[in-house]
């Protein structure tokens, strides 16, 4: 049996011109199966995107509208009972499958294009490290390593820079600017070429660590990376050994990854009064939604309340 949606050429050239991998595709296409029933409700002939509706007062055809896809959710609902959160994908998924055809010229409209999507709201999670989490990592850090303390420059580097996990352990020499107090970020994951700041501290603690015996035999080895452990490059899973280990000195029993300095690095320049443009800026976050994600929720009645005690005082 021939099915509406899914034999149709519209479902055919998106599934040859998308750029989704397979499995999500897979994801996308079990959702269009739901669409397709919905669409298949009293429905006959070919299915045409243009000539959806037959207006019987101006006796035209209609395209597909905002107004099949509100009761398309609405289907969802009644026949699936939805989650929010199934609602949001699916919402997700027509955008990316209608805006591609409309931009193969398929269909003359998109009906998706301008479709409000408030069905989910995404849970922020605290992930930083509190500064007093931070004190005892560095005492720690310089506890196990005193001499070289390349781990006490590690949590200061995380700390400060977000740098991501690969971007850490693929650090090299060329990459950082003492000058101008940055580093060119053009390795890792997520990487164009951009710039992340240093403070002062860690200017003083790199320069330093460059310029220890230890290290200077490992780069006059032929070596560019920055961090190494056991002759050899650092590698992830010596990065998260090395993060464990810390924390356990530390006595900080929650979950600490390299992804958390990052938070952490949002958290402290938050703290510090820093604008929100400047922490997606050192993030590196192509959209602030996400650098909203990465700072803790902040109390607006305890802001509020303070504004006001300053302006009547």
């Amino acid at each position: 049996m021939k099915r509406l949606l899914l034999d149709s050429p519209y479902y055919a050239n998106w599934k040859k011109h998308t750029h989704l991998k397979d499995s999500a595709i897979y994801a996308y296409s079990r959702q269009f199966m739901k669409f397709e029933q919905y669409l298949s409700l009293d429905f006959e002939g070919e299915l045409d995107f243009d000539k959806f509706y037959y207006d019987t007062e101006s006796e035209t055809y209609r395209p597909i509208d905002t107004e099949c896809i509100d009761g398309y959710i609405q289907f969802l609902k009644k026949r699936f009972q939805a989650s929010k959160n199934t609602i949001f994908n699916n919402i997700v998924y027509l955008k990316h499958f209608f805006t591609l055809l409309h931009g193969l010229g398929m269909i003359k409209q998109n009906p998706m294009k301008n479709f409000p999507n408030p069905y989910y709201e995404r849970r922020i999670i605290d992930r930083s490290l509190s500064i007093g989490e931070c004190q005892r990592l560095f005492q720690a850090a310089l506890k196990a390593d005193p001499f070289v303390r390349k781990f006490y420059i590690l949590i200061l580097l995380m700390s400060t820079t977000a740098l991501r996990n690969r971007e850490i352990i693929q650090l090299t020499y060329e990459q950082i600017d003492f000058e101008r107090k940055v580093i060119l970020v053009n390795k890792g994951q997520k990487t164009s070429s951009e710039v992340v700041y240093m403070p002062d501290s860690l200017v003083v603690e790199l320069e330093r660590y460059l310029h220890h015996p230890v290290v200077e035999e490992w780069r006059n080895s032929g070596h560019s990376e920055v961090f190494f452990e056991n002759n050899r490059p650092l590698t992830k899973a010596a990065l998260n050994r090395i993060i464990k280990n810390l924390c356990l000195e530390a006595g900080i029993q929650k979950t600490v990854t390299a992804h958390s300095f990052r938070h952490t690095t949002a958290y402290l320049m938050q703290s510090s009064g820093i604008d929100i443009i400047a922490i997606k800026r050192q993030l590196r976050h192509k959209q602030l939604s996400t650098t909203l994600r990465y700072v803790p929720p902040v109390d607006a009645a305890k802001l509020l309340n303070d504004a006001c005690s300053d302006l009547l005082q």
